[in-house]
């Protein structure tokens, strides 16, 4: 009892009474609700309960499909003007030409409160 690490095995209380009576734990040293626990125990020892349940694994979450209008408006210019040139990554300020064109049709729907993109 004393070797077992598994809370399943005893409760707290019989495990350091064991732990006490072997030796383990020094009198001096056993927890301040010990004696306590002792006076007046509880009427149904803490039993551990193993769940019964297990988790499926072949449940499958549906994830929603995002999308935004920037999306379509970006899928438009590829069709129309292809990729283009590639993209400078080391520039931190590198502001790509579809971005340019997405920006645009932003600020043109802005003004215009058009919500059809052509």
């Amino acid at each position: 009892m004393a070797g077992s690490r598994l809370e399943k095995f005893g409760t707290v209380f019989t495990r350091v009474r064991d732990l006490m009576r072997s030796g383990v734990i020094k009198p001096s040293e056993k927890p301040v609700w010990y004696d306590v626990y002792q006076a007046f125990p509880p009427k149904r020892d803490p039993l551990h309960v193993k769940p019964h349940f297990r988790p499926s694994t072949k449940k499958q979450e549906t994830v929603p499909e995002i999308f935004y209008r920037e999306d379509e408006v970006r899928a438009k210019f590829y069709e129309r003007y292809g990729a283009g040139r590639p993209l400078d990554l080391a520039k931190s300020n590198f502001v790509s030409t579809c971005q340019r064109y997405v920006l645009g049709i932003d600020r043109f729907l802005f003004f215009t409160a058009d919500t059809d993109y052509r």
